[in-house]
């Protein structure tokens, strides 16, 4: 177990907050109100604010306890705020109302006087109407000597309107605003500033400037929702950054503090960064407990989306092989979202268990959950989908050798693929696969399908996918029993996968056009071929030898039986080698067979077809 998944369960293992539990002074209650703020739950952090005032003494005068006075302030701010959200102007105002008369019995005339100007603007989003009533306030109070720190609570607003409008420069002000408040001593509103400041920076791309701002913010006493806020704030800049583990350490301590203080949404989000980064790091275990996590938070705050969490776990153990445990995740999923009538939903599951069922050898189970996907998306519209579910069980037949049955399919995925307008990237990979089965079953169309095919990537420039039609389609010449134009196709692949990068689907390419050279009496060239591959391949043991087994093979049938021998035995040599040097008899490699989904049978290197 890495120490990842140990803290995940540690954070799981988290006894939950008690919804009964009831603070023991003014500022456990406001500690409390910010967390059921940050959880939208605006009538829970009405109560706690109201809570807490009823602890918090009313000041006298400008000599009353600083500390008590600052947190019954901040009650108030809280209580109008969530009220504003809540649609209950009236008790807003009365907060606010409070909130100025207690500012004015400890002196803050200023701060009075500008809330009292601005009223409930100050506790809700401004609208884009209210830019001259917050620029007005702003030039009154500066020309009545309002200091900076006060200045700043019509500033802060109007930065943030001009900022939302796409005014990058209005983070300037922001900065403006937060260090008014540090000089002002106010660090619960500079904490503010500093927040919508890294939110700025990070949505701009200045991922460093959003790092500076939160690390700041960290350094002040804030409450922990807000700290769960900036650190899911470094999280996703360092993701940005590309530095995992920054990202994944920060990541966790968000999930810690969203789990603790009940801020179910944020816990979501923070435990599927740390699942995404522990699955990029090939720690399924950790990537399974961050999904479990996040799917208890979504069920705790029964949100819509849960579905969608739970299909993400679902896939998570699909790629760690726990097939069992996806199945068992994903047929309740299908179920409870088909009973819904999210047919769409639905067949996203469906199609995770289609391929969870398929790796358990259990074809006709995995045919019939693609079908039924296949059947929801089209039902709900969606043809790119539907046709992606068509090429699954397309490929599925052709494996299980129906080529009827694998026709119908690749036929109605071309179909759905030309009516998907909205997602082209479908097409052709529809063709694609349609033509390769045409051409395999002996019908010459399938060449100008794969011909419609070749012309769509070679117009995308999609380098890998015009080598690999073109692989096909001499693959399917040669089925048609067109020799000499399935070597050169071959050929122009393998020029093609070497544009591409890609040496392993050249090697294939030109190892398929040795065979056929050698399977139509053109022994020669096939001979130069081979050698050809092994020198251009040497670093390739399961090209070289399948290069010197066809090489062994084509002279032995030109009756040159001693270097027929001598490539055999270097052959196997190739073997022995890389044995001794990972120490592990995998050489079979050379003659598995792959298993695409999008209809690509193309054989690897040295399995019967390639290497003949």
């Amino acid at each position: 177990m890495s120490a990842l998944t140990q803290r995940l369960h540690g954070i799981s293992g988290t006894p939950q907050p008690d919804p009964l539990a009831a603070p023991a002074d003014a500022r456990g209650w406001l500690e409390l109100a910010y967390e059921r703020a940050y959880s939208e739950d605006h009538e829970g952090a009405a109560r706690a604010a109201q809570a807490g005032l009823e602890l918090t003494p009313e000041p006298t005068g400008p000599d009353a306890d600083p500390s008590a006075s600052e947190v019954g302030l901040s009650l108030l701010g809280v209580l109008a705020s969530v009220q504003q959200l809540d649609g209950n102007t009236a008790g807003a105002d009365a907060a606010a109302a409070r909130r100025i008369s207690w500012l004015r019995t400890l002196g803050r005339t200023h701060q009075a006087d500008l809330e009292e100007h601005l009223g409930g603007l100050l506790f809700r989003e401004p609208r884009p109407g209210e830019t001259a009533v917050l620029q007005a306030a702003l030039a009154t109070h500066a020309a009545a000597g309002a200091p900076a720190h006060v200045l700043a609570d019509a500033r802060l607003p109007l930065a943030v309107m001009r900022f939302e409008e796409g005014d990058e420069q209005a983070l300037e002000e922001l900065q403006g605003c937060a260090d008014a408040y540090r000089d002002g001593s106010r660090p619960e509103s500079e904490s503010g500033a500093l927040l919508y400041l890294a939110h700025g920076h990070a949505k701009g791309g200045r991922q460093q400037l959003a790092l500076e701002a939160a690390d700041r913010l960290l350094a002040l006493d804030v409450n922990r929702a807000m700290r769960a806020a900036v650190w899911m704030v470094k999280a996703s800049c360092h993701h940005e950054l590309g530095h995992p583990v920054e990202a994944q350490g920060c990541a966790v301590e968000a999930l810690a503090l969203y789990s603790a203080t009940g801020v179910r949404r944020g816990a979501v989000s923070a435990a599927a960064l740390v699942a995404n980064i522990a699955s990029a790091d090939l720690d399924q275990e950790a990537a399974i407990t961050a999904w479990r996590i996040a799917v208890e938070q979504a069920e705790r705050g029964e949100f819509e989306e849960t579905w969608a969490v739970r299909l993400a776990l679902g896939n998570q153990l699909l790629e760690a092989e726990e097939f069992l445990l996806a199945e068992e995740v994903l047929e309740s999923l299908c179920a409870l979202l088909e009973a819904r009538g999210r047919h769409d939903d639905a067949a996203r599951a469906l199609m995770s268990l289609g391929h969870c069922l398929r790796h358990q050898e259990r074809e006709e189970d995995a045919l019939l959950a693609w079908e039924r996907a296949a059947a929801g998306f089209e039902r709900s519209g969606l043809a790119g989908d539907a046709a992606r579910a068509h090429l699954s069980a397309g490929t599925l037949l052709s494996d299980a050798e129906d080529p009827a049955a694998c026709l119908r399919h690749f036929s109605r995925a071309t179909e759905l693929a030309r009516a998907a307008e909205d997602d082209p990237s479908v097409l052709p990979v529809a063709l694609h696969a349609y033509g390769h089965a045409l051409a395999e079953s002996g019908d010459p169309t399938g060449l100008t399908v794969l011909g419609e095919a070749i012309e769509l990537a070679d117009e995308d420039g999609a380098d890998w996918h015009q080598a690999d039609f073109r692989d096909t389609r001499a693959r399917s010449l040669w089925a048609l029993g067109y020799a000499t134009e399935a070597v050169a196709a071959a050929l122009e692949a393998a020029d093609r996968f070497k544009v591409a990068e890609d040496t392993d689907g050249a090697g294939n390419a030109e190892l398929f056009a040795a065979h056929v050279l050698s399977q139509t009496e053109r022994g020669d060239e096939a001979a130069r071929m081979y050698r050809l591959i092994a020198a251009e391949h040497r670093g390739s043991v399961a090209h070289f030898y399948a290069a010197q087994r066809g090489l062994a093979e084509v002279l032995l049938s030109l009756g040159l039986p001693v270097q027929a021998k001598e490539a055999a035995d270097l052959a196997n040599r190739s073997l022995v080698e890389a044995q001794e040097a990972d120490g592990q008899a995998d050489g079979q490699d050379a003659t598995d067979s792959t298993d695409d989904d999008d209809g690509d049978d193309n054989p690897p290197p040295g399995s019967a077809e390639t290497a003949g």
